[in-house]
C-alpha cells in the first residue's frame, strides 16, 4: 500500500491515523491512515460494503471512531466534534430534506440552522436549477431535483471539507457539471473535497488523489496521476 498524501504546506484538511469503526463484531472500517492537504480532491473508491460511506460518516462526526484518531483542519474528530461539524458538509445518498416543505423552505431552514438566515436562498435555488420548482413540496420532486437540493444545502454552508457520497447518481449532464463546480469552488476557497463513488471515471476528472478501500481497509493511497485506469478499475471492483 502506498501513502503519498502526507505532503501539505498548510494545516491538513484531513488527518486519519488508524481510523476504525466496528458495528458489534464486524469492522466496517479499519486501519485507515492518510493525510489530505488543503485545496485537494480525494477520490474514494471500492466495491460495495468496502467502508466508503462509513469513512465519510466518521469524518463528518456522524459516527464516533471505535479506534484510531483523526482531525479536520486541526480539529479533533472526538474532542472538537462541534467545530468539525461547522467545517464539514456531508451530502449522502438520500436527499436529507423535509418532504412536506418546499424546496425554498428547506433551503431557508438549512440557512437558519447554519446561522445564515440572510443567505440569498433564491440565488442558490437558481444556481442549482431549481427556481421553477422552488415552491413545490419536495415529495413531488424527481430524485434528480432532490439531489440538486441536497447539493444546494451543502454548498450554501461554504464548508471547508465537502464530503460527497455517490454524488453523480440520478443527475443529468447539468447536474454533473454542478458537482464539478461545487468541488472547484470548495478548493478555490482553500477547502478540500472527498468524493466516494463507483463512477471513478467521472471522479478522476477532478481528483488529485485516490484512496481505495477493500473490506474496510486501505489497499491503495496515492496521487491520481500515478494510477492507471486498470489500477482504478481493479480497486473499485475489489480485484487485486
Amino acid at each position: 500500500m502506498r501513502n503519498d498524501l502526507d505532503v501539505a504546506v498548510d494545516t491538513p484538511a484531513v488527518i486519519a491515523r488508524g481510523l476504525a469503526r466496528r458495528f458489534r463484531v464486524e469492522w466496517a472500517v479499519r486501519d485507515v491512515t492518510f493525510v489530505l492537504p488543503p485545496r485537494s480532491v480525494l477520490l474514494l473508491v471500492g466495491p460495495n460494503a468496502s467502508g466508503k460511506t462509513t469513512l465519510l460518516r466518521l469524518l463528518a462526526t456522524a459516527l464516533r471512531p471505535t479506534d484510531g484518531c483523526g482531525s479536520i483542519f486541526g480539529c479533533d474528530l472526538v474532542r472538537d466534534a462541534d467545530a468539525v461539524r461547522r467545517l464539514t458538509a456531508l451530502v449522502g445518498t438520500s436527499a436529507g430534506a423535509y418532504d412536506l416543505l418546499t424546496a425554498r423552505e428547506n433551503l431557508r431552514f438549512a440557512a437558519a440552522m447554519g446561522a445564515r438566515p440572510d443567505a440569498p436562498v433564491a440565488e442558490w435555488l437558481d444556481r442549482v436549477g431549481l427556481t421553477a420548482v422552488a415552491d413545490t413540496p419536495v415529495r413531488t420532486l424527481s430524485n434528480g431535483m432532490k439531489r440538486r437540493l441536497a447539493l444546494a444545502r451543502a454548498w450554501l454552508s461554504s464548508p471547508r471539507l465537502l464530503l460527497l457520497d455517490e454524488p453523480y447518481s440520478g443527475l443529468d449532464s447539468e447536474g454533473l457539471t454542478l458537482v464539478a463546480e461545487m468541488a472547484s469552488d470548495t478548493t478555490r476557497r482553500g477547502g478540500s473535497v472527498i468524493i466516494a463513488t463507483h463512477e471513478w471515471e467521472r471522479g478522476m476528472k477532478v481528483a488529485d488523489a485516490v484512496l481505495a478501500l477493500a473490506a474496510g481497509r486501505p489497499v491503495e493511497v496515492g496521487p491520481a496521476a500515478q494510477l492507471t485506469a486498470a489500477d482504478l478499475a481493479a480497486a473499485a471492483g475489489g480485484k487485486r
